[in-house]
């Protein structure tokens, strides 16, 4: 009986997508650079921003593409000023 309610789980689990899996990695990044304000923070955010664009880029997903590629795009600015 256990294994019934695990399975549905298991699958949910599965079907999160690649930009999303980075969504997640961008926001502990940004928290945990939160207590560092300055450019190795942006250099982070930077960094991430861009691998959570190429995931909805490879996925297709041209909205979320651009608005990440724009948010990557701020925060690398950021971080050579």
């Amino acid at each position: 009986m256990r294994y019934i309610l695990i399975l549905p789980l298991c699958a949910l689990a599965a079907c999160s997508s690649a930009g999303a899996r980075e969504e997640e990695k961008y926001q502990i990044v940004d928290r945990d650079t939160a207590r560092f304000p300055g450019k190795q923070r942006d250099q982070e955010l930077c960094t991430q921003g861009q691998a959570v664009a190429k995931a909805y880029l490879d996925e297709r997903n041209e909205a979320k593409y651009k608005d990440w590629k724009l948010r990557a795009d701020i925060a690398c600015l950021n971080a050579s000023t």
